[in-house]
């Protein structure tokens, strides 16, 4: 394995004499992974170290869910849900939510990571995520970081890659100016140009990145066509010094949710909900003490749930 490392080390001093600070993001990508993309610009394929990937980027198609859809997230109040209680479809994971099955019977159909971090820290819940039969949302480096940890053919998820729309993989970096002009009509809003703050309409132009990956799972679940959506465990608060539900006092990792929260998380969460709802879309959140403002997103008890199954759901 420190052979492996030292390999990728030099590859990336050789990338960054050879290529310019508006391709440092890729420095990881080459020169083993090719990104495929269509007229638009999407990515339509993948490739590692000469190996196809097929992924659902072409094959998924906007709108095709509807009713109730679920995001889980790692924050202590999961604890205080007995999911045992609830019948959930449509239910997407983030991060290390996959420890939940450990002691609940509940069952991912959709996952989300887009956190080297998480991927690299914590590589036996990436393995039984990327085990599992179920749609992976992903980034073309977040799975290069997998595929350093474990051989391609145990990956049996489907895989829908999702990228930042700046930093496209084995692209240059654009400015925020340049990704406005250039996304079709309707694909993208922008809430705040400094900040780089919006929300994608159209996952496959990008996905807008506000320091937690359960705002790309938003995106992502809004484009598949949930009218209402549930946040689980997004507590948001005290991040730095309250582990996730999954990790102990001596096991936890470090977290920049503390520093994002009141600039970038909680603006993008507010002017989000004011958006979807003016589609029709409401958000819900399930955490009783979560930072998200209670007045732009609804919060509920879980136990509300129970025995409900929202119409359009199956």
């Amino acid at each position: 394995m420190s052979s492996h490392r030292f390999s990728n080390s030099l590859l990336k001093l050789l990338y960054r004499h050879t290529h310019s600070r508006l391709n440092r993001h890729n420095e990881r990508l080459w020169p083993h992974v090719r990104v495929g993309r269509n007229a638009a610009g999407e990515i339509d394929s993948f490739s590692y170290r000469g190996r196809d990937f097929p992924l659902m980027n072409h094959v998924l198609t906007r709108g095709g869910r509807s009713g109730t859809g679920h995001i889980i997230a790692s924050g202590p109040s999961v604890k205080d849900i007995d999911y045992a209680q609830l019948a959930l479809t449509d239910v997407m994971g983030v991060n290390g939510a996959i420890a939940l099955t450990d002691t609940h019977p509940i069952t991912f159909d959709t996952y989300c990571f887009n956190d080297t971090g998480f991927v690299r820290a914590r590589p036996h819940l990436v393995r039984r995520i990327v085990t599992q039969d179920l749609l992976l949302f992903t980034t073309p480096l977040s799975l290069w970081h997998v595929l350093q940890q474990m051989p391609a053919d145990d990956i049996r998820c489907r895989i829908f890659l999702i990228e930042n729309p700046q930093y496209r993989a084995r692209l240059p970096l654009r400015s925020v100016q340049a990704v406005m002009a250039d996304a079709p009509a309707g694909a993208l809003t922008l809430f705040n140009e400094e900040r780089v703050l919006g929300f994608a309409h159209d996952i496959r132009q990008g996905l807008f990145d506000a320091g937690t990956v359960a705002y790309s799972a938003l995106q992502i679940m809004a484009w598949l066509g949930h009218t209402e959506i549930v946040l689980h465990g997004v507590d948001l608060r005290d991040a730095a010094k309250v582990p996730r539900f999954y990790e102990t006092p001596a096991d936890t990792l470090p977290t920049t949710l503390d520093q994002y929260l009141p600039h970038h998380i909680l603006p993008a969460f507010t002017a989000a909900a004011d958006l979807l709802a003016n589609d029709g879309v409401r958000v819900v959140n399930l955490s009783p003490h979560s930072a998200l403002v209670a007045d732009r997103i609804e919060k509920r008890d879980w136990r509300m749930l129970v025995g409900n199954t929202p119409a359009g759901n199956t």
